[in-house]
C-alpha cells in the first residue's frame, strides 16, 4: 500500500513537471490530500493487492489514451486523478452515496451500503468515500479543488461503472451466472437494485472509460492476480483455457478466458467510440487516434496469448508459449500442449508464467514512456 501511495504522488508530480497535467486544475496539494485520505490503512480497499494492480494499469491507460487524443493538460489532470482514486470505494460495508447517484431498491428505498461481494464489484463506482474526499478537497486552505473540477472527477468515476465494462453492464441487468440474482429477480425479471442514470459523457470520462475497459483485457501481473489467482482460482481451468480458449464462455455474462475478454471488451470500447462520435462530436482525427490507441494497447496481449500454429512454429516470439518453451525446454507447440493440460499450482510452471507476465508489463511500460517523451516534445 505504501508503494501504491508513493507511486501516485511521484507520477503526478512527474506529469506536472513535464507540463502534461495542469497543477492549476488539480494542485499537488489536492492530489496529496486525496492520496493520503484514500490510500491509507483505514480504507480496506487500499489494502487489497488486486485493487493496486488494477488501478496501476488504469492509470497507465488513461495516459495512453489521453496522450493519443491530445487531451489538454487541464483535462488530463481530471482524467488521471479520477483514475488514481476510482476504485477506492471497493470494500464490503462501505457507504453508498445518497444523492442523485443513489442506488435504490425496487420499493424506492435508497441502499445504504455495499453489502456483498457482488454489490462491491457492481456498484463501487457509486461509493460515498471518493465523493466525500473530493468534496473535502474543495475546502482545503491551500491548493483547493474548484467545485467544477471536483464534479468533473466525480463524474468520471460514476460514469465508468456502466460505461467501461460489458461485465458490469450485464451484472446490473442480472445477466451474470455468479451474482445476477442479487440484482434482478430471476423468476419475475424485476430489478432488485436500481442503478441511477449515468452522467453526461465528457472527453475526460471517455478516456477514463476506455482506459478501464482496456485494462480488463490486458494480460500481465495484475490480470494474473485478478483472474487465475482470484476469480478463477477454484474453477479447475488449465492455463490454456484461461489464456487462449476462444470459446470460453463460462456462463451468462462471464468471459472465462483472456481471449474472450479481448473480444467482449474490444466490442465495449468500440461502442464507446461510436457513441462518443455523436455525443462529443469527436473529429475524424480524434476518432482515428483513439481507435489506433485501442489497437496498440491490446496488441501485446494478443501476441502474448497467440497460439496459432503459424505463430508457434516460429522459434522466436513473445507469446506465453514461447516463454515457457525457452524456460522449461521444448518447442512452443509442446509448451502449449502442456498448458492445455496444466493449470496453477505447479511451482516451476507458475514461476515461468509470472515472469512472462512481468515481461509483458515491462513492454507496455516502455511503450508508454516513449509516448510521454514524445508528448513532452510537442
Amino acid at each position: 500500500m505504501g508503494e501504491w501511495h508513493d507511486r501516485n504522488l511521484e507520477l503526478y508530480a512527474e506529469l506536472v513537471d513535464r507540463k502534461l497535467c495542469d497543477p492549476r486544475t488539480v494542485s499537488l496539494a489536492a492530489h496529496r490530500f486525496l492520496t493520503d485520505t484514500l490510500i491509507s490503512p483505514e480504507n480496506p480497499a487500499a489494502t487489497d493487492p488486486l485493487n493496486a494492480g488494477h488501478v496501476r494499469a488504469q492509470n497507465a491507460n488513461v495516459l495512453h489514451f489521453g496522450l493519443a487524443v491530445g487531451l489538454a493538460p487541464s483535462r488530463l489532470a481530471v482524467a488521471i486523478e479520477a483514475a488514481f482514486i476510482h476504485d477506492l470505494n471497493k470494500s464490503v460495508g462501505d457507504l453508498l452515496r445518497q444523492d442523485r447517484y443513489a442506488v435504490r431498491r425496487r420499493d424506492g428505498r435508497q441502499v445504504e451500503r455495499l453489502e456483498t461481494v457482488a454489490t462491491c464489484v457492481g456498484l463501487n463506482h457509486l461509493g460515498e468515500r471518493t465523493r466525500a474526499a473530493l468534496h473535502a478537497a474543495t475546502e482545503l486552505p491551500t491548493g483547493r479543488l474548484r467545485d467544477d473540477v471536483a464534479r468533473a472527477i466525480d463524474r468520471c468515476i460514476v460514469h465508468h461503472g456502466l460505461g467501461s465494462s460489458r461485465f458490469i453492464q450485464r451484472l446490473v441487468d442480472g445477466d451474470n451466472e455468479w451474482w445476477g440474482s442479487e440484482f434482478v429477480d430471476s423468476s419475475s425479471g424485476a430489478r432488485l437494485l436500481i442503478h441511477p442514470p449515468m452522467p453526461v459523457l465528457t472527453l475526460e470520462s471517455l478516456v477514463h472509460d476506455l482506459a478501464d475497459s482496456t485494462q480488463q483485457m490486458q494480460g500481465g501481473v495484475a490480470w494474473l492476480l485478478k483472474y487465475p489467482e482470484g476469480f478463477w482460482r477454484d474453477a479447475g481451468l488449465s492455463y490454456w483455457q484461461m489464456f487462449s480458449d476462444p470459446g470460453a464462455e463460462a456462463g451468462r455474462g462471464v468471459a472465462a478466458s483472456l481471449a474472450r475478454q479481448i473480444v467482449l471488451e474490444t466490442s465495449t470500447s468500440k461502442s464507446l467510440l461510436v457513441a462518443a462520435q455523436s455525443e462529443l462530436e469527436l473529429s475524424p482525427g480524434e476518432t482515428k487516434a483513439l481507435h489506433l490507441a485501442l489497437e496498440r494497447a491490446v496488441r501485446p496481449t494478443r501476441q502474448w496469448i497467440d497460439d496459432r500454429p503459424e505463430r508457434l512454429s516460429r522459434p522466436r516470439g513473445t507469446s506465453i508459449y514461447h516463454d515457457v518453451a525457452r524456460a522449461l525446454g521444448g518447442t512452443p507447440k509442446q509448451a502449449k500442449a502442456r498448458l492445455v493440460k496444466e493449470g496453477p499450482g505447479r511451482p516451476e510452471l507458475d514461476a515461468v508464467i509470472w515472469r512472462s507476465a512481468r515481461a509483458l508489463d515491462l513492454r507496455r511500460q516502455r511503450e508508454l514512456a516513449r509516448a510521454i517523451e514524445a508528448a513532452e516534445r510537442i
